[in-house]
């Protein structure tokens, strides 16, 4: 009986640490704003774990873009607007506001609609249009 208990509890406690480690964006749109999150911060590394594999090398594109740039997102949420076959579209306000030698350049993310696509397990920004 003490062994079945033992057992028991580190079952529970494998669970709990693989949950631990999972990623928190249970939904496109919430994966759409980290994706944005980490664009802004520049982390390469988030940046590509939140992309889709076949588009990671435009997302590393657009990360070396803002290397010579302060980036920061401004009054930013994001909401699921509707599904094309295998993919859900997502619509984020705000903006990422861009500065260089003080002058600042709004990106309006309202112009942009995110196709995201649960790849692995996990919600990925595919393209965007």
């Amino acid at each position: 009986m003490k062994l079945y208990k033992f057992v028991a509890a580190w079952i529970v406690i494998l669970i709990a640490v693989s949950a631990c480690g999972a990623q928190t964006t249970a939904n496109a749109a919430d994966a759409t704003y980290a994706y944005l999150q980490a664009l802004a911060s520049k982390d390469k590394d988030a940046v590509i774990s939140l992309t889709c594999k076949e588009s990671e090398e435009q997302a590393i594109l657009e990360v070396d873009a803002l290397m010579s740039v302060d980036a920061a997102l401004k009054d930013v949420s994001c909401e699921q607007t509707g599904q094309e076959g295998d993919e859900v579209l997502v619509v984020c306000k705000g903006s990422l506001d861009l500065t260089y030698n003080d002058e600042i350049r709004a990106i309006e993310l309202d112009k942009r609609t995110y196709s995201m696509k649960m790849e692995d397990g996990q919600w990925r920004v595919c393209s965007y249009k």
